[in-house]
């Protein structure tokens, strides 16, 4: 890069310099702008110096024209030597009159200068304390609505919990009322087995005595039948002509296997008699 010569840089602070007052202007707008994006005090203490500067730029180019004007009027009052003093009082009390002017109008410019910065400070500060309030009224809202949030989710707790026990209560219930209607069932089951039990032990009993009284019937009937057609032994397999009353009385040489058993009425039938020997 080629190196800038002198006269360069100086015609740059000549510049500066000249414009100094715009230059100081244009540097307390962009503060203000960038004050306002980026909330930086230190834009605001920016302004300051600036002013400063600006104010000796501003009192530079008022002393530069009252200068002038001192000039020509020296140059009128040397020109014009035959006119008296008074006109030269005039000129001095004008020039005079004009420098307090530029000189109110530069404090007159400063008072603005800084009760606009004090009007921009309490601005801000207002602004500062109103978001502060809106923030605070934000997380106070916020804060409600989860307290709130929180209450609606331990009453849907609570009642979700009522809820359940009262779930488990119909349950028990009707669990107990299942297992009495079982007990019940159960119950009435073994009274009907028993019952069923006893009436099958009548019957079985009636059975039995009914059972015992044919035997006994049947016994009657055959010691009946014994007394009236009493059994009797003839030998020879039934084809002797003569039957017996017991074998007691039969000759010893008697075939006890050939023995056939009768009713005497039987034997008759077949023209048997009483053997005469017993």
């Amino acid at each position: 890069m080629k190196k800038k010569k002198w006269w360069y840089y100086a015609l740059w602070i000549f510049a500066i310099l000249l414009f100094l007052p715009f230059v100081c202007v244009y540097g307390i707008y962009r503060s203000i702008i960038n004050f306002k994006k980026s909330k930086n005090l230190l834009w605001l203490f920016a302004i300051v110096p600036l002013l400063f500067f600006g104010s000796a730029g501003v009192a530079g180019y008022v002393g530069a024209f009252t200068g002038d004007s001192n000039t020509r009027i020296e140059q009128t009052t040397s020109s014009s030597s035959s006119k008296n003093k008074d006109v030269e009082k005039k000129a001095k009390d004008k020039a005079n009159k004009e420098a307090e002017t530029a000189k109110k109008a530069e404090a007159a410019k400063k008072a603005e200068a800084t009760k606009k910065s004090k009007a921009a400070k309490k601005a801000e500060a207002t602004k500062k304390a109103e978001a502060a309030k809106k923030t605070e009224a934000a997380k106070k809202a916020e804060a409600a609505k989860k307290a709130e949030a929180a209450k609606k989710v331990e009453a849907t707790k609570k009642a979700e919990v009522a809820k359940q026990a009262e779930a488990a209560k119909q349950a028990e219930a009707a669990r107990q009322a299942e297992a009495a209607k079982q007990a019940e069932a159960a119950k009435q089951a073994e009274a009907a087995r028993q019952a069923e039990a006893a009436k099958q032990a009548e019957a079985a009993r009636q059975a039995e005595a009914a059972k015992q009284a044919e035997a006994a019937r049947q016994a009657e009937a055959a010691a009946q039948a014994q007394a009236n057609d009493p059994i009797v032994f003839v030998t020879g397999n039934g084809s002797s002509d003569v039957y017996w009353y017991g074998t007691s009385s039969m000759p010893g040489n008697t075939n006890m296997n050939n023995i056939v058993q009768m009713h005497e009425s039987e034997a008759k039938a077949q023209g048997k008699r009483h053997s005469l020997k017993e």
